[in-house]
C-alpha cells in the first residue's frame, strides 16, 4: 500500500494550487514595497493587546460565526452541547506559543474507571488545521490528529480515540478499502491506516510527519462539575511543522478546532456499521446504536465515519509571517548571546529588517562564549552581543584575549529586563494546580539530585538504585512527604500528595541566568547549609556526589571495575572536582552550569532488560537545549526521559537495542518543573512558583510589579556601569531571579557602517521595542520595559556609540623592530574597514567609553569554572555556526 501521494484531491487541494498562484504574485509585491520603505523609521507603536474571541456552540453571533457548522437540534448532541461556548485567549499574532481555551455550558467530566478508562465522557478535544475552507467536506483532512499512540494515550480515554479511523480500518491485516487520511499544505496524502514493512513489522506512516514527541494534539481536556474548565494549546506555526505551513505566505490563517465530546455515541447514523466508527460495545458485547447513551465515549473525534466532527466549534488563528522580507541586498547582521533575548528578537526581528535596512540573525550561546566572541578578531564575529554581565578578564582564558581585553573599547546599553523562573505543569486528577512556593534549600535538594525521585530509578532493585541517599531522603516517596516541602507549602500540600515532578533543566551550557539561581540559592543560610552537608531539620541530606571529593565521601556501589553488578556493594569514593582534581565546595563557587553529576547506572544486571547497555542520570533526565526547549517540554508534559528499553530500536552503533523516550505524561497526570526564563513560560501559559527571597519566608511572584521593584537592587558587577540585581539585597515583595540584559558592543572592530547599522537597532529596540504587546515589534508578555533610568542609560550609551570614532594613532618612531606586530595587539578598524592603527601601537582611550581593567575582581577564579568556558568555548564557537536558535530572515527555528 502506497502511504504517501500526490494525487490532486477535490475542494480543499483545488483551491491550494490556486492560492499559491495568487501568493507568487503578492509576494513579489511585497517585496518590492518592502524596499521602497526600508529606510522609514520606526513610528511609536500603540500596546497591541491579546485579541480574544467567545464563541457559541449555537447561536453564534461572533466574527467566527460564518465558519461554524449548522446545527440540527434533531441531533442527539444538541441538547447536550446547545449552552456550550468558548473562550480563546488570543487569535492575532499566533506564533510558536499556547492560547487559553476556556469552556463554559457544558457538563462534568465523567469517569468511566470500571470500564477501565479514566475519562468516559464530556471532555473536549482540539486540534489545529489549516485547509483553506472549514466547511469544506474535506476540511478534515487538513487537520493534525493521528500522532498520539493508544499506548501514549494509556487509559486517559478510549484508546481509539487516537486515530483517524476505526481499529478495524486502521489494523493492516485484514486491510480494509476505508482511509481518512491526513493531508499535508503540499498536497502529499499521507494515509491513516498501519502499513506492514518488508519484516512484517507494523508501522504508522503518519507518524513520519508528526508524533507524539511533536504533535499538539489535545485527546482530553477535562471538565469540571460546574461545566466550566479551561486548557492551553499549542500553536505550531511552519517553522514548528511545515506540514501545517501556518504563517507561509498565503497561509498566514489557520484553525484551532474543538471538538466537544459528551454522553452519545456517534456512530451508526442511518443505519451503518457502528463498528465502522468504534468497536465500543455494552458490557454484554453488543455496539452501541446511533445517539445511544454510553458511558464511554467511542471513535475518533476525525473519524468521518462518526459524527463528532459536525459538532466542531471552529476558532480563526491569524499567524506571524514566518518569512519576513527584507530589502533586497540588505546586509546581514550578526547577533550572538544570550537565550533571554530569544522571544524578544522573535518579536523585534521582523521590524528591525524593514525599519534599519539589516537582516539581524540572533544564535544563542553561553553568555561567556558571547563575551569572548566579542573580542575575537576574526571574521565574521559579532560586533554586538547580549549579556548579563560584562567582559572580563577573568573568563577569558588565554594571556593574548586578556591582552587584547585591555586595548578593546567597549559599550554596553541595557536593551531588556526579566527573571528566570521556576515553571511547572501540575495537571492532576484533582484538577490544575496553581500554587505552588519554592524555597532556596527545596530548590537547593532539587539541583543536587537529593530526592530519589531525581536520580535514577529502579522497579526490580529499588533500594540499591537510591541507597547512596540519606535515610530521610529514600523515606520520601513524593516530594509533599518532605516535611520541607509542607513548611513551604502549608495550605496546600496536600494537593500534591502522591505526586513526583520531573525536572527539566537548560543545559549542559552555561548561562548567566542559570547563574542568577545559583546567586539566589548560595545567599541563603539554610540553602548553602545544606549544601555544605548539614542535614536539615528532618534529617535530609545533599547527595554525596555534590559533596566535595574526599577520602570520607564514599557511597555503596555495586560494580567491579568492568562495571560488572556485584550484588554485595563495595565503596566508591564520589564528589565534586576542580579541574586540578582538588575539593569543590559548591557552596562557596557561584555556578553558571547545572551540573548533573550523580552516577547511577541502571539496571544493575543487564540481563533485566535483555539489553547490552545501562541508562545514566543524563539518559534519565536529559536537559532541554535552552529555555525555550524547557518551557516546551514541560507545557507538553514531556520528561523525555529515556528509560524505557527497545530491543528492536537500532542504537548509535548499529545495533539492536537502545533506551527510547517513555513519552508524554498523561492528561491529569502531569508534573512537570522546569528552570527556564519568564518570556518563554509566558509564552507556552506555564505557571510559575513563588519563590521567598535568601533567607526571608514571604513568596514572591514573578510579575511585572516585582521584577520592577527587584530593580532596587541593581549593584554594580565587575564594571561600574552594568548594573545586575544582587538576589541577596532583594527584599519586600521583589522578585529575586530578575535580570537586566544589555547589548554589548565591541567598538574597536567596528565601523561607520556597522555603528550606523548598531545605532538604529538599539534606538529602536530600546524606544518603541519597549512598548508591550503581542504585534511583530513590540515587547512580548515576560519581560518588563525599561524604568526611566534604565531607557535615559540606554539612550547615552547609544549616543556614544553613534558618535564614536577611531583614536587616530601618531607615527610610529623608525626602529629596528617597527615592522614587529605583536599577535596581542588588535588593530582598530577605520570607517572604511582598513587598518586605524598601525601595528605595534595602542589605540588610545576615547573619553565617555568604559575601558576595563584587569584588577577587577570576578565572582569566581576557580579553576573548575576556567575549565568549564575553555571547553563552552569550543561548543560555543560551533554553535555560532550551527546555533540551535537562530533567527535569519524572520522565524525561530529548532
Amino acid at each position: 500500500m502506497s502511504t504517501v501521494s500526490t494525487t490532486s484531491q477535490p475542494s480543499q487541494r483545488a483551491r491550494r494550487r490556486v492560492a499559491l498562484g495568487r501568493v507568487a504574485f503578492a509576494t513579489i509585491a511585497a517585496v518590492s514595497f518592502g524596499g521602497l520603505v526600508a529606510g522609514a523609521p520606526a513610528a511609536p507603536a500603540a500596546a497591541a493587546a491579546p485579541t480574544p474571541i467567545t464563541i457559541a456552540w449555537d447561536g453564534d453571533t461572533s466574527s467566527a460565526s460564518s465558519f461554524q457548522p449548522t446545527r440540527d437540534p434533531a441531533s442527539p448532541h444538541y441538547s447536550e452541547m446547545r449552552n456550550i461556548t468558548v473562550t480563546v485567549s488570543q487569535t492575532t499574532d499566533i506564533g510558536d506559543q499556547a492560547i487559553r481555551v476556556s469552556v463554559a455550558g457544558f457538563a462534568g467530566t465523567r469517569s468511566a474507571i470500571s470500564e477501565g478508562v479514566q475519562n468516559g465522557a464530556n471532555f473536549v478535544q482540539a486540534m489545529q488545521c489549516w485547509g483553506d475552507d472549514p466547511n469544506a467536506a474535506d476540511f478534515v483532512e487538513t487537520c493534525q490528529w493521528g500522532g498520539r499512540l493508544p499506548t501514549v494515550l494509556g487509559n486517559a480515554v478510549y484508546f481509539d480515540n487516537a486515530f483517524r479511523v476505526s481499529t478495524k480500518d486502521y489494523t493492516p491485516s485484514p486491510a480494509t478499502a476505508y482511509d481518512n487520511p491526513f493531508v499535508t499544505v503540499s498536497g502529499a496524502v499521507v494515509t491513516a491506516k498501519a502499513n506492514l514493512d518488508s519484516a512484517g513489522r507494523t508501522f504508522n506512516p503518519i507518524l513520519s510527519y508528526f508524533s507524539p514527541s511533536t504533535t499538539n494534539e489535545v485527546p482530553l481536556a477535562r471538565i469540571g462539575a460546574d461545566g466550566t474548565g479551561y486548557f492551553d494549546f499549542e500553536t505550531q506555526s511552519s517553522s514548528q511543522s511545515p506540514h501545517l505551513g501556518c504563517g507561509d505566505a498565503g497561509q498566514l490563517r489557520c484553525w484551532l478546532v474543538i471538538v466537544p465530546r459528551g454522553t452519545k455515541f456517534g456512530g451508526g447514523e442511518n443505519g451503518s456499521d457502528p463498528t465502522d466508527c468504534s468497536d465500543l460495545t455494552n458490557r454484554f458485547g453488543v455496539s452501541y446504536t446511533y445517539g445511544q447513551a454510553a458511558t464511554i465515549q467511542g471513535g475518533s473525534p476525525v473519524n468521518p465515519k462518526c459524527d463528532y466532527f459536525d459538532n466542531r466549534i471552529v476558532v480563526p488563528l491569524d499567524f506571524t509571517p514566518t518569512a519576513v522580507s527584507c530589502p533586497s541586498g540588505a546586509p546581514e547582521f550578526r547577533v550572538s548571546g544570550s537565550q533571554f533575548m530569544i522571544s524578544a528578537m522573535s518579536s523585534w526581528q521582523p521590524s528591525l529588517c524593514q525599519n534599519v535596512g539589516s537582516t539581524f540573525s540572533f544564535a544563542t550561546n553561553p553568555d561567556g562564549v558571547a563575551r569572548a566572541q566579542l573580542l575575537e578578531e576574526r571574521a565574521g564575529s559579532p560586533e554586538l552581543i547580549y549579556s548579563g554581565y560584562p567582559v572580563t578578564s577573568a573568563e577569558l582564558p588565554t594571556v593574548d584575549e586578556r591582552t587584547l581585553f585591555t586595548k578593546t573599547a567597549l559599550e554596553y546599553v541595557p536593551i531588556a529586563v526579566s527573571s528566570m523562573v521556576i515553571a511547572y505543569n501540575a495537571d492532576f486528577a484533582n484538577g490544575r494546580q496553581e500554587s505552588l512556593v519554592i524555597t532556596p534549600r527545596l530548590m537547593a535538594k532539587l539541583l543536587t539530585q537529593s530526592y530519589s525521585f531525581t536520580v535514577p530509578q529502579s522497579t526490580a532493585t529499588p533500594t540499591q538504585a537510591i541507597a547512596h541517599l540519606s535515610a530521610a531522603a529514600r523515606s520520601y516517596n513524593y516530594w509533599s512527604t518532605d516535611p520541607d516541602f509542607r513548611a513551604a507549602n502549608p495550605s496546600n500540600w496536600q494537593n500534591f500528595d502522591q505526586q513526583t515532578p520531573s525536572i527539566v533543566l537548560p543545559g549542559p551550557a552555561a548561562a548567566d541566568g542559570i547563574k542568577q539561581v545559583w546567586r539566589w540559592i548560595l545567599a541563603d543560610q539554610d540553602a548553602v547549609a545544606f549544601l555544605n552537608g548539614t542535614p536539615d531539620p528532618w534529617g535530609m541530606t545533599v547527595n554525596p556526589y555534590y559533596l566535595p571529593r574526599t577520602a570520607t565521601n564514599l557511597i555503596p556501589w555495586y560494580y567491579d571495575a568492568n562495571l560488572n553488578y556485584l550484588p554485595t556493594p563495595t565503596t566508591r569514593q564520589v564528589g565534586q572536582v576542580n579541574i586540578d582534581g582538588s575539593p569543590l565546595q559548591i557552596s562557596t563557587t557561584v555556578l553558571d552550569t547545572f551540573p548533573k553529576d550523580d552516577g547511577s547506572l541502571l539496571p544493575f544486571e543487564l540481563s533485566q532488560t535483555n539489553g547490552t547497555s545501562r541508562y545514566d542520570t543524563i539518559q534519565f533526565a536529559p536537559y532541554a537545549i535552552d529555555y525555550l526547549a524547557a518551557a516546551r517540554q514541560a507545557f507538553r508534559g514531556d520528561p523525555n526521559s529515556r528509560v524505557l528499553w527497545d530491543a528492536n530500536r537500532i542504537n548509535d552503533a548499529g545495533n539492536f537495542g537502545a533506551w527510547i523516550s517513555t513519552g508524554v505524561q498523561d492528561a491529569g497526570a502531569r508534573f512537570m518543573i522546569a528552570v527556564t526564563d519568564s518570556a518563554n513560560a509566558a509564552r507556552y501559559g506555564l505557571t510559575t512558583a513563588q519563590l521567598t527571597p535568601s533567607n526571608s519566608t514571604t513568596p514572591v511572584s514573578s510579575t511585572a510589579e516585582t521584577m520592577t521593584a527587584a530593580l532596587a537592587a541593581l549593584s554594580p558587577t565587575s564594571l561600574d556601569a552594568v548594573l545586575q540585581v544582587d538576589p541577596a539585597k532583594v527584599t519586600g515583595n521583589a522578585y529575586p531571579l530578575t535580570m537586566v540584559t544589555y547589548a554589548g558592543v565591541n567598538l574597536t572592530k567596528s565601523t561607520a557602517a556597522s555603528r550606523t547599522t548598531m545605532t538604529g537597532m538599539l534606538q529602536q529596540i530600546t524606544t518603541t521595542g519597549q512598548v508591550q504587546g503581542t504585534a511583530l515589534g513590540q515587547l512580548p508578555v515576560g519581560y518588563v520595559p525599561l524604568t526611566a533610568e534604565l531607557s535615559t542609560k540606554a539612550a547615552a550609551a547609544t549616543s556614544r556609540i553613534q558618535s564614536w570614532t577611531p583614536p587616530k594613532a601618531p607615527s610610529p618612531t623608525p626602529s629596528s623592530n617597527s615592522n614587529s606586530n605583536s599577535s596581542s595587539n588588535f588593530p582598530t578598524l577605520d570607517d572604511e574597514g582598513g587598518t586605524g592603527v598601525e601595528p605595534g601601537v595602542d589605540p588610545e582611550l576615547t573619553p565617555g567609553v568604559d575601558e576595563l581593567s584587569e584588577d577587577r575582581t570576578p565572582e569566581s577564579t576557580s579553576g573548575v569554572l576556567n575549565g568549564g568556558l575553555a571547553v563552552s568555548l569550543v561548543v560555543g564557537l560551533l554553535g555560532f555556526v550551527f546555533a540551535p536558535g537562530i533567527l535569519r530572515g524572520g522565524g525561530l527555528f529548532f
